[in-house]
């Protein structure tokens, strides 16, 4: 099995602050257009200034704190790995605000990357289409923030999402989205008499791409044709390979599931299959089917996560795992799925779809909601049934208690993975407890998410 290396060790460029380039400044309150941009007290007004300016590797661009900018730019020149360009927020306030309120000017984008080695941080998204779009094909294109096709080694990390159809769309390999908060609206963003789209976070569309450490809430119509659309990630458009992707340690909460994987309903309608994956330490409050897998899939790991799948909304897609392979028979073949030390808090059922009985399954705790007595009747490799003992299931603080049977139960992975969804460090040897968050004798400092949006206030 291929082991994973995180993106964050990979480009390091990520740290580098000073990368002696050129500081521009931009704010729309205070700015002018005709001064040169060079200082804090010349700043441009005019954000299309950072695309007119022929950016260079390791420039970096500052839009004022209390800014607000509508229409789209594109960012088309490229940094490299030891001087990237970066778009990122300075002063006091809110961060500066950035929307396009129509798909008639950049398919609704109100930031595009077209180049490589660009880091997009500390800026909020709001308000972007939308309702009512016009055609499947802008589905593609369609986002707050857009990488492009051919746009590699981007890092988005530490922005806002709110109230937009899509809010991260990459195209880009080698792409890191990290540590941003998303939440979203509850309208289809495509619909007819007896199909939609729904609104979606991370909209992936190539392989080779990290999304770690994101607040992901409230993607998802209840509303549509399926009952309820929408969702936290998915992955898709058939045109690109589904390679090398690793989702880890986010929270989701109120989304019409958690990850997607297309396959002939995808826009155009390509037949893609997908490779190496790793989906592992996230926490998941979520609607509809947690994973819905309908791509062929070889060597794909779903690992540590907790999946509370009770929140009920929409219509009869509520099963954890949705494992519904197209292009391929008999039933029951195997599906290249592997499943380890989940727990699995399941209001219908655990697993459903023509190919999840041949997903591998080892060391998962199931638990039914409200009938903690249902015994999961599977194989003997399970880690058992029942009342996972939790700290809070009502208010999903999904913590162990000190008597959690759920403790020491999983297989040790530490050759893949380091850390839990709390950052708290894995043991290298021994069993692991089994879900996204080990047992701990001391309260963590911080919550499962955080209570308001951590990046809007005065600094």
């Amino acid at each position: 099995m291929k082991q994973f290396v995180s993106l964050i060790s990979l480009v390091l460029f990520a740290l580098v602050i000073n990368c002696n380039g050129a500081d521009y400044y931009i704010d729309s309150e205070n700015g002018s257009d005709d001064h040169d941009g060079l200082s804090r007290r010349k700043p441009w007004k005019s954000h299309r200034k950072a695309e007119s300016a022929s950016l260079s590797a390791g420039d970096v661009v500052h839009f004022k704190r209390g800014s607000a900018f509508s229409g789209n730019i594109r960012i088309s020149e490229s940094g490299t790995v030891a001087k990237p360009i970066r778009l990122t927020s300075y002063g006091k306030g809110d961060l500066p605000k950035f929307t396009n309120p129509t798909t008639r000017d950049a398919s609704g984008n109100a930031i595009t990357l077209g180049g490589d080695f660009i880091i997009v941080e500390n800026l909020h998204f709001h308000d972007t289409p939308g309702e009512h779009v016009s055609g499947k094909i802008i589905m593609t294109r369609l986002a707050a923030l857009r990488i492009e096709h051919g746009s590699d080694h981007c890092i988005i990390r530490n922005n806002e999402f709110i109230k937009t159809g899509q809010g991260i769309m990459s195209a880009g390999e080698h792409t890191l989205i990290t540590k941003n908060y998303l939440d979203g609206p509850s309208y289809a963003l495509w619909r007819t008499s007896k199909s939609s789209w729904g609104p979606m976070g991370i909209h992936l569309n190539i392989g080779n791409q990290e999304v770690s450490f994101n607040t992901i809430k409230n993607f998802g119509t209840k509303d549509s044709p399926w009952g309820s659309d929408g969702g936290a990630i998915e992955i898709d458009c058939g045109r690109y390979h589904k390679k090398n992707i690793y989702i880890h340690h986010n929270y989701s909460q109120g989304n019409a599931g958690f990850i997607e994987s297309s396959w002939d309903y995808d826009w155009p309608r390509y037949r893609q299959e997908i490779y190496n994956w790793k989906i592992a330490f996230n926490v998941c409050y979520d609607g509809q089917s947690w994973l819905f897998m309908l791509a062929p899939c070889t060597g794909i790991y779903f690992d540590n996560n907790t999946i509370a799948r009770y929140n009920g909304f929409g219509r009869t897609q509520n099963a954890c795992a949705r494992i519904d392979v197209r292009g391929g028979s008999p039933i029951g073949k195997a599906s290249g799925a592997h499943f380890r030390n989940n727990l699995f808090i399941y209001s219908s059922s655990p697993y459903t779809g023509n190919r999840s009985g041949g997903a591998l399954k080892t060391a998962n705790w199931y638990s039914k909601y409200k009938s903690p007595g249902t015994k999961y009747k599977g194989d003997s490799r399970q880690a058992g049934s029942g009342d996972p003992g939790l700290i809070d299931l009502e208010k999903q603080d999904y913590h162990l208690k000190p008597d959690s049977p759920l403790r020491g139960k999983a297989i040790n992975l530490s050759e893949f993975y380091k850390t839990d969804f709390d950052g708290s460090p894995l043991p290298k040897t021994g069993s692991w407890d089994i879900g996204a968050i080990q047992y701990k004798t001391t309260k963590p400092i911080k919550g499962l998410q955080p209570s308001v949006r951590p990046l809007s206030v005065t600094k």
